[in-house]
């Protein structure tokens, strides 16, 4: 009974030495830096007038930037967490414009998770400008 008791213990000793090598291995962070927390942003961006929806649109939201797709869609991420405003810049030869009374679009960035605007945004044609008159 000696030789199964010592048997025993050798074995339990290095069951509980090799789980503490791995207990060790996966913790810490072996002295990097761990990379800064952020989240996306996801919605749909259509025509005020028709309702079809408008890809090649810029849209910003803490620095980070994406465009529309074809479709309208778009997942902008590495977005810094907290409230970040998300603007939408068509291109100037595009002639639209965000409809009034045009407050800022705010959202709030979890860590880790897809925040969905609250609706589609719709933006419309721009101001026909008159004529210039004649010199």
């Amino acid at each position: 009974m000696t030789r199964l008791t010592r048997c025993i213990g050798w074995t339990a000793l290095v069951v509980v030495a090799m789980a503490a090598v791995v207990v060790a291995g996966c913790g810490g962070d072996g002295g990097s830096v761990l990379p800064a927390q952020t989240g996306c942003i996801t919605g749909v961006v259509n025509h005020a007038g028709t309702g079809l929806p408008l890809g090649g649109i810029a849209v910003t939201a803490g620095g980070i930037a994406t465009t529309t797709a074809a479709d309208g869609t778009f997942t902008v991420c590495g977005v810094p967490l907290g409230d970040q405003q998300v603007v939408f810049t068509p291109a100037p030869e595009r002639d639209l414009i965000m409809p009034p009374p045009n407050d800022p679009i705010v959202v709030r960035v979890v860590a880790g998770q897809t925040a969905a605007l609250p609706g589609t945004v719709l933006i419309m044609d721009g101001p026909d400008l008159p004529p210039e008159p004649p010199a």
